[in-house]
């Protein structure tokens, strides 16, 4: 965990199989404020794209459940749509956030960096991205603010992200861990969302029962 921390605080001053006199995995060996030497697994470096997918695939997952029980609830057919469109959508981000389909394409396709204020290719195809996910909230943005408390998470999920993009122009380490709390309150938004069309849809069905 101290990977989240400001590099100035610790050294990794070495990394290897041997640090310890036992057989184990990769070992960072790391000096914290110059004064006391800890050891940790690689793996407690926790892995952001990891994290990001993740939280992608169990958004896709929600989504499709979601699509698939209003159907059988009969609820109306653009209520259906909204969380089929919005599983697919996540679905592809996480295999784009997995594979890194979006960095590998730009890399194939450099003379994008030459188009006016873009630095790297990749950059522009995030940019084509935001595209048809613009049109979906437009499209939906009834749908997406009929829950207060789910627009309330979503609002604090730009605000955060926001914060992160400006801690990256910044050079600071926290960029990433913002991100992930974006995620976290985009993830918790949406189950907000889907709680509430799914409790309403319900109602009919119990009363005629």
């Amino acid at each position: 965990m101290l990977m989240f921390f400001s590099p100035s605080l610790y050294e990794v001053v070495d990394t290897g199989r041997d640090l310890r006199p036992y057989e184990s995995g990769v070992i960072y060996k790391i000096r914290v404020a110059d004064s006391v030497t800890v050891y940790a697994a690689a793996e407690s470096k926790p892995d952001m794209d990891a994290i990001s997918g993740s939280v992608l695939v169990a958004l896709a997952t929600a989504a499709l459940f979601a699509a698939l029980l209003l159907a059988a609830l009969g609820a109306e057919r653009r209520l259906r749509l909204f969380y089929g469109l919005a599983s697919a959508g996540f679905a592809f981000l996480a295999v784009d956030e997995f594979f890194a389909i979006h960095e590998t394409v730009g890399h194939n396709l450099i003379f994008l960096a030459n188009v006016p204020g873009i630095e790297r290719p990749d950059d522009l195809i995030i940019a084509a991205y935001l595209v048809p996910a613009a049109a979906f909230l437009y499209y939906f943005r009834d749908i997406m603010a009929s829950s207060r408390r789910a627009i309330a998470f979503f609002a604090a999920a730009v605000s955060l992200f926001v914060l992160a993009g400006a801690c990256d122009l910044a050079g600071l380490i926290l960029d990433e861990p913002l991100e992930v709390l974006s995620a976290a309150c985009i993830t918790a938004g949406f189950a907000t969302l889907i709680a509430a069309h799914v409790t309403a849809a319900i109602k009919p069905v119990a009363l005629r029962a």
